[in-house]
C-alpha cells in the first residue's frame, strides 16, 4: 500500500510539475518573428490613356508590386542571350533583366517600371493582374506618352488581335500552351504563347509563365532591303530570384 500511494504521488508531481511547465510557456511574451514583406496590387486599367510628357516623372520607390509579372527592387532574371546576324550565329552571352528605374503618373499615381534590357516585353510597363502595359510618346507628336495594351490574360484557348511594333502595325496572336514547357533543363506550366508578326518585316515570339515573366523570347527581322525574315536573337531564361 505505501508503494502504491508513493507512486501516486510521484505522478501526480509530475503532472504537476508538467502542467506549471505548459502554464509558463503560455505565459511567455510572443516572440518577434520576422513578416516577409507584401507586395502591392496594383489593379488599374490604364489602357488607352495618355499622359503629358512633364506629368511622368521619376520616382524613388521601395515597394514591390504583384500582377501578371511580379516588381520589385530586388527581382532579376537571367538570360542566355544568343546573337544571330540574319540567321547566322554570331555569338552567346549572359545578360541579366533587372526593373532599375521607377516613374509615376502623377495623374493617376500609378507606377510605371522601367527595365534594363529588352526581353520581348515593354522596357517601360505597368502590370496589374492580367495585362502588361506600355507607356511611349506618340508618334510624331511632342509632349505626349500614350498608354497601350501590350499583353494581357484572355478567356479561352487563343485570340487574335491587332498589335504594333513603334514602327510598324502587327496581327497578334495569344495561345494558352497545353501541358509543360521546357526551357534548359527547367519545365514550367500553365504558360502563355505571344506572338507579333509584321509580314515580311519582323515577327517577335514571347513564352511567358505568369507570376514570373518571360522564359523565351524570340526576334525574327529581314534584313534591309529584304521580304524574308531572319533570326535575330533568342533569349533564354537560366536563372532568376523572385523576392
Amino acid at each position: 500500500m505505501k508503494q502504491t500511494f508513493t507512486l501516486l504521488s510521484a505522478i501526480a508531481l509530475l503532472f504537476t510539475a508538467c502542467r506549471k511547465e505548459n502554464n509558463f510557456v503560455n505565459e511567455l511574451p510572443p516572440m518577434n518573428i520576422p513578416v516577409a514583406e507584401l507586395c502591392k496590387p496594383q489593379t488599374d486599367n490604364p489602357a488607352n490613356r495618355s499622359y503629358s510628357t512633364d506629368s511622368v516623372v521619376a520616382v524613388q520607390y521601395s515597394q514591390s508590386n504583384c500582377g501578371l509579372i511580379p516588381l520589385s527592387n530586388k527581382n532579376y532574371w537571367v538570360y542566355k542571350d544568343s546573337m544571330f546576324a540574319d540567321g547566322v550565329f554570331q555569338s552567346v552571352k549572359f545578360d541579366t533583366l533587372r526593373y532599375t528605374a521607377k516613374f509615376t503618373s502623377l495623374t493617376d499615381g500609378l507606377i510605371w517600371w522601367q527595365s534594363n534590357m529588352y526581353a520581348g516585353i515593354p522596357e517601360l510597363l505597368y502590370a496589374n493582374d492580367s495585362s502588361l502595359f506600355e507607356i511611349g510618346d506618340r508618334l510624331f507628336t511632342q509632349g505626349i506618352k500614350d498608354v497601350r495594351k501590350d499583353y494581357s490574360l484572355f478567356a479561352g484557348d487563343s485570340i487574335r488581335y491587332l498589335a504594333n511594333f513603334q514602327d510598324a502595325a502587327a496581327m497578334g496572336r495569344s495561345i494558352k500552351l497545353q501541358g509543360d514547357y521546357m526551357v534548359s533543363g527547367d519545365t514550367y506550366s500553365d504558360c502563355i504563347f505571344f506572338e507579333k508578326n509584321a509580314r515580311d518585316y519582323r515577327r517577335d515570339r514571347v513564352y511567358f509563365k505568369p507570376g514570373l515573366g518571360v522564359v523565351k523570347y524570340i526576334h525574327e527581322k529581314s534584313p534591309m532591303g529584304q521580304r524574308s525574315i531572319k533570326l535575330q536573337q533568342v533569349l533564354t531564361l537560366v536563372e532568376y530570384h523572385i523576392e
